[in-house]
């Protein structure tokens, strides 16, 4: 893996180095997302227990398997509000340690590259020196990305509304036309800074906007396509790996095993950033001392 690691890579290139060091280290890397996030996933389970859920599977065991299919679909999506407010603690508490997991799985994509060893306990010990600046970054980062998405989702919304009572044809074309022009525009904005939390972790930067709009230069919608290839090969998995579980119904080894499965897919998207972080790193090196030698070649003719 070492043998290439100056060499900038192109699009497909990423994606083969993201499940190559997926592949050669897989058990690592989940031992990294299992020490980080089982402790909530754990109170999670903890809490549904306590609250009366079942454990293994949720519905009437005498029920013909379409029955329980269609009852185990229904008690996933419909939840009560002890439930939901559960799900906000969980996810708040994955918002914190959020910045630990992605900065562990970062120094492991970091020693995988350079043919290092590594182990998921020396990964998330180098990564907890940065928390804080990690911490606050991220938190920025999701201020900003709110700011961002809600006037233009008030914007589509009056808009589509405006045009439904006249011309509704219109008004779902002008919803549509909107809808892609957010998703581009906010979408090549954001992967401009994008970078920043691997920026934070490998230097005395933050939140590490700048370095990361310094870092995306040139690159910007190669990284904004890779972003939605790993978005839909990770709901892909997501969605193959969980379907069998609706059997389950809405129980504690549900949600338990669904979990397990935000882990694995949480490891192909971390490892993909890293890798993007990684060459853009690269392809910026080679940018800076070309710079350096023309300012070399001038000064000499001087």
């Amino acid at each position: 893996m070492d043998g290439n690691i100056t060499k900038p890579l192109g699009f497909g290139e990423i994606l083969d180095q993201t499940f190559r060091i997926i592949k050669s280290n897989f058990k690592s890397l989940f031992m990294i997302t299992f020490f980080v996030m089982v402790p909530i996933y754990a109170l999670q389970a903890l809490i549904f227990s306590l609250t009366g859920r079942d454990l293994i599977v949720s519905g009437d065991s005498g029920q013909t398997l379409i029955d329980q299919l269609l009852s185990g679909a229904e008690s996933v999506t419909n939840t009560t509000i002890q439930e939901d407010l559960i799900a906000t603690l969980v996810n708040l508490l994955t918002m914190f340690a959020m910045p630990i997991l992605a900065g562990a799985i970062t120094w492991a994509v970091k020693h995988a590259r350079e043919g290092k060893d590594l182990s998921a306990k020396g990964m998330i010990k180098k990564t907890l020196p940065r928390y804080w600046p990690l911490l606050g970054s991220t938190l920025l980062f999701a201020l900003i990305t709110f700011a961002l998405l809600v006037p233009c989702f008030i914007v589509i919304a009056l808009t589509s509304v405006s045009f439904m009572f006249t011309n509704p044809i219109i008004s779902i074309v002008i919803m549509i036309l909107f809808f892609l022009g957010v998703f581009i525009g906010l979408g090549l904005l954001l992967t401009r800074w994008s970078l920043y939390l691997p920026s934070v972790l490998f230097e005395n930067v933050a939140p590490g906007l700048t370095k990361s709009w310094r870092l995306t230069k040139k690159q910007t919608w190669k990284f904004f396509g890779l972003f939605i290839i790993l978005f839909i090969i990770t709901g892909i998995i997501s969605s193959v790996l969980q379907l069998p579980l609706i059997f389950l119904g809405n129980s504690v080894l549900f949600q338990l095993l669904t979990n397990i499965i935000s882990l694995i897919t949480s490891i192909v998207f971390t490892v993909g950033y890293a890798v993007m972080f990684f060459d853009s790193s690269v392809r910026q090196e080679g940018t800076d001392l070309k710079e350096m030698i023309k300012e070399y070649e001038v000064t000499e003719e001087s």
